[in-house]
């Protein structure tokens, strides 16, 4: 959803980057996991920031304004949370944490 959206702003050109990394809070295996994706397209008004997780809510012209507000309520569904910055002229960044699962082989953290 958020790389559609870059795509969408950066109609002319621009670059998009998706970075992911590890949290460990102190444990020897990570507690969660970040992804950002972050273009560097027209950005929003602070405005309109504050409303992007509202249902029926777009900056485009066209779409249903439910994506982020779906985004939003999966994320939380599953112990996490998005959030989104932005900037007009220098981009938006999207950020999902959400809470790392052991696989079967691993030890649970907490012994």
């Amino acid at each position: 959803m958020a790389a559609e959206h870059a795509r969408h702003a950066m109609a002319g050109g621009g670059q998009l980057m998706i970075a992911s990394e590890a949290a460990f809070d102190g444990q020897p295996v990570a507690t969660h996991v970040k992804v950002s994706v972050r273009d560097t397209g027209v950005g929003m008004e602070q405005d309109d920031l504050a409303k992007i997780f509202e249902p029926y809510f777009s900056t485009r012209a066209t779409g249903t304004g439910l994506g982020l507000t779906i985004a939003k309520r999966n994320v939380e569904l599953n112990g996490g949370t998005i959030g989104v910055t932005s900037q007009r002229g220098q981009g938006t960044t999207v950020t999902i944490t959400l809470p790392a699962r052991q696989s079967a082989d691993e030890p649970a953290a907490n012994g």
